[in-house]
């Protein structure tokens, strides 16, 4: 099977966001460990829109692809790498962001995937 992305997708708004990132902001983590589809299929329609407040979430999946070029910031003490499309890095400054051009370069660097783009 494939590695499948599993994102929340309000029906009123379209903002989406990773199922990892819905639960962990709502306080429904177990242990940071991924949600399952069966864990989420359950929660979704309980939880609301981060952006609008709208309860109309729907679950959606899509298959990781490789990103070629993966992002960190400097500011960062924790030394977390994350793929140049993950929300984390919207709001870093361009003059702190550090570029690897691959996943093997940043941990060889010493710095962690994502838990939440899972790079």
């Amino acid at each position: 099977m494939p590695d499948i992305a599993l994102f929340l997708r309000c029906g009123t708004c379209s903002h989406k966001l990773s199922a990892f990132l819905a639960f962990r902001n709502a306080g429904l983590l177990v242990e940071s460990r991924r949600p399952t589809v069966s864990d989420i299929e359950a929660i979704a329609p309980r939880l609301k829109c981060s952006q609008c407040g709208a309860k109309s979430v729907a679950l959606e999946s899509e298959q990781y692809k490789d990103s070629e070029r993966y992002w960190a910031t400097s500011e960062s003490e924790h030394r977390v790498f994350h793929r140049s499309t993950c929300t984390w890095m919207r709001s870093v400054g361009a003059d702190s962001e550090i570029n690897f051009t691959s996943r093997q370069a940043a941990v060889l660097r010493g710095y962690t995937p994502c838990r939440a783009c899972r790079p």
